[in-house]
């Protein structure tokens, strides 16, 4: 009990530390939720599964969002098509950690992914996308954050578009009363995506449980253009 105690002391005054500092003690695996290998390459694997079972091509224009150190990017870039792969992220030195640890031979160079980074959800480098997914990235967002990736993704969306999303199922009372943070979780129901996805031109459908390790629920949202 009392290692436990220790180390959730020292988890919370690491997050005083800058996202860099962070990443840099934690690890590039770590910083984004896996603490052991299994749980970096199970994660990544499980979205990798979901989505090529809901159709995803190597054809297909992909933006992985939050795309962080490449859990699923490892995962993706080898999978689709010379230059389909759009990866939005906050911390650059994540991605390069991610390019620099998880990928082997010249895959970088053959696929040429795109980056952009920024916090803004500023797609505005990106192409019109087939599919996209936020994974483990709402869970650590305030609605207001929230609401401005839908509609910033919105400008890019199609008629065959779709976005997925996960989420923390919950009471938003146990919600941090804080700023967005990528290693503090926020809770939601389903309700909430309902009213941002009804202001922002989305429609949104509940998948809930895709077996995600930490229990994360899964929703899609979709376009219809007049």
């Amino acid at each position: 009990m009392f290692q436990r105690l220790k180390k959730r002391l020292a988890w919370q005054r690491d997050l005083k530390l800058s996202h860099d500092e962070r990443a840099q003690k934690w690890g590039h695996r770590a910083y984004v939720g896996a603490v052991d290998s299994e749980t970096w390459y199970g994660i990544g694997k499980r979205q990798y599964h979901f989505l090529t079972s809901k159709g995803l091509l190597a054809e297909h224009k992909f933006i992985d969002i939050a795309c962080g150190s490449l859990r699923l990017g490892q995962f993706l870039i080898p999978m689709l098509d010379n230059g389909n792969y759009f990866g939005l992220e906050g911390e650059p030195k994540l991605v390069q950690k991610g390019i620099d640890r998880e990928f082997l031979f010249d895959i970088i160079e053959q696929k040429n992914p795109k980056f952009s980074f920024n916090y803004a959800f500023d797609f505005s480098t990106f192409p019109p996308f087939d599919f996209a997914i936020a994974q483990s990235l709402f869970t650590h967002l305030t609605l207001e954050d929230i609401e401005k990736c839908f509609r910033n993704l919105r400008g890019k969306a199609h008629d065959g578009s779709k976005f997925y999303s996960t989420f923390f199922e919950g009471d938003s009372t146990r919600n941090p009363d804080a700023t967005s943070h990528a290693n503090k979780d926020w809770y939601y129901h389903f309700s909430d995506f309902e009213e941002i996805a009804s202001r922002t031109g989305w429609n949104i459908e509940y998948i809930g449980d895709w077996g995600h390790e930490r229990g994360q629920k899964m929703m899609c949202a979709t376009i219809t253009t007049p």
